[in-house]
């Protein structure tokens, strides 16, 4: 009798339900988890929630399908780099890089960067001004003190690369032309905090202007974003290059 009744529960309408309704809360949660744990690993990009609806988006293909995220893979076993071995006068190295868009790692695994579109997507074509801002977070072994990061936004009227980096140690001088070789006198970060920070909040371009009244009019950007461990660093040593450290980027529409 007991088997019976425990049989007949299962078949009960409302047991049917409370089950589909537990199986379905359970595939959420994994689909979320899996969601959460896939980003962790991963340089992400993404427009702001409040500017998707203001016309840019992005993608690694300017014939594909645009999106409001972009998830570039992560990276591990980083060997320190600098950039006086690819940033020349002309910027003729970076523009080799990012001739092809997504991810690029170099040979010896000690750059790292990723190229993509931002693209103007208003329906009359008038002209949108953007800024980008970046983040760091989940920091360990003070790696943050090492690395350094480039963007690089490239247009029909813009060209700017710039390097950003955490400040030196207090009293420390050092001429990044002479020193290190660079080009480009890094920035440092807007905030040094060890568990997270910000790397720059202000960068503002405009997509959509032209050069001139001939010019054709392009509605779309292409950005870069390059990572290195900075070898002439005093600080880069065996245990700091062990450290791990997780970036976002933002691009939103300039209110």
């Amino acid at each position: 009798m007991i088997i019976k009744r425990f049989v007949s529960l299962f078949r009960t309408t409302g047991f049917k339900v409370i089950a589909f309704l537990a199986l379905l809360a359970t595939s959420v949660l994994i689909a979320l988890a899996m969601l959460l744990g896939n980003e962790a690993g991963q340089f992400v990009i993404r427009v702001r929630d409040d500017s998707l609806q203001k016309s840019i988006a992005l993608t690694t293909d300017l014939e594909d399908e645009y999106k409001p995220v972009l998830q570039a893979p992560g990276m591990t076993g980083m060997a320190d780099y600098s950039a006086e071995y690819f940033i020349k006068l002309g910027y003729d190295d970076l523009d080799e890089i990012t001739a092809t868009t997504g991810q690029y790692l170099n040979e010896g695994s000690s750059l790292y960067a990723y190229t993509f579109y931002i693209v103007n997507t208003t329906p009359d074509g008038s002209n949108v001004g953007i800024d980008v801002a970046m983040n760091y977070s989940k920091v360990t072994k003070d790696v943050h003190k090492v690395i350094r990061i480039m963007t690089y936004a490239y247009s029909t009227n813009t060209s700017v690369p710039e390097i950003y980096q955490a400040a030196e140690e207090e009293g420390s001088e050092i001429d990044y032309v002479k020193d290190y070789g660079y080009v480009i006198e890094p920035i440092l970060f807007k905030s040094e905090d060890v568990a997270e920070g910000v790397v720059f909040d202000n960068q503002h371009y405009t997509i959509g202007t032209t050069a001139s009244e001939s010019a054709t009019r392009i509605n779309y950007m292409k950005y870069s974003v390059f990572f290195w461990l900075e070898g002439n660093d005093p600080e880069c040593d065996e245990d700091i290059m062990g450290g791990t450290i997780k970036f976002d980027l933002t691009v939103s529409v300039s209110m």
